[in-house]
């Protein structure tokens, strides 16, 4: 199977630092976790691992300028989550939390916040601190973003469709967390949820635009640092894309020849 081709006006990551899909193009075949033993394609949504045939020096890594976690509701399925994404592309930043196990995160709420769109949530730019200590050098780059500082360490977000978003919501240990909303952009997800507007992303873009506008808010102008947390997004996107044209072009061709 050959890597998608779309036109400029069907592909949304045209203008991103996103890697070659060759890698994943020599693997396309089912085999079997080392860890868990199940038929796998890629990695193993479950263990975190890269099946046989996908070379993990060849995929991307993604160092993050913030920890992660993600707190998966228990009926969301593991195969079709694009959380897992984020983990097997930034291992270290990211920690996937099936609910109700999760932390007291109560406990660390000056630390923590949560990416959800309360009527309480604000942009990234409330999220400073009057933190002085650090000198500003010469050197420095001279953008504004790099005189502020976040007040938070971590930030968590919900794995879940938003119909079973409320009970994790609220759950007595992500009381007390400040909620973030962000300058959000529409989805290029293509399992859409009914009855949710297009501006709904799936978890994997809310990651990407959340480091996005916090290295524009906290460090400087964003170079597409973070775009390689949609490697495996835009290859799916692509395949299903193609397979969508492909049916298309297949319809068309009945129709233009109907059997006598």
């Amino acid at each position: 199977m050959e890597a998608f081709n779309a036109t400029k006006k069907e592909d949304p990551f045209m203008q991103m630092k996103i890697s070659s899909h060759d890698p994943l193009l020599q693997g396309m075949k089912r085999s079997k976790c080392s860890g868990c033993n199940s038929s796998r394609m890629y990695f193993c949504y479950t263990c975190y691992k890269y099946v046989e045939g996908v070379d993990p020096t060849q995929i991307p890594l993604v160092k993050l300028p913030v920890k992660i976690d993600i707190v998966k509701h228990p009926r969301e399925l593991d195969g079709k989550s694009t959380a897992v994404h984020a983990k097997m592309i930034s291992p270290e930043h990211v920690q996937i939390y099936t609910y109700p196990a999760i932390p007291d995160y109560s406990a660390e709420a000056d630390d923590v916040i949560l990416l959800y769109p309360s009527d309480v949530a604000q942009t990234l730019s409330h999220f400073t601190t009057d933190d002085t200590s650090k000198e500003t050098s010469d050197n420095m780059e001279k953008d504004a973003a790099c005189h502020k500082i976040p007040s938070f360490k971590k930030v968590v977000l919900i794995d879940s469709t938003w119909n079973q978003v409320h009970g994790i919501k609220t759950d007595e240990r992500l009381q007390g967390l400040r909620h973030v909303v962000l300058d959000t952009k529409k989805t290029n997800y293509w399992r859409s949820q009914s009855h949710c507007p297009e501006t709904y992303l799936a978890t994997i873009e809310a990651i990407h635009l959340f480091v996005q506008q916090y290295h524009e808010s906290f460090i400087g102008t964003y170079n597409g640092e973070y775009d390689n947390l949609l490697y495996f997004f835009k290859f799916f996107y692509g395949m299903v894309h193609q397979n969508k044209h492909k049916k298309e072009e297949s319809k068309k061709q009945k129709n233009s020849n109907p059997s006598k």
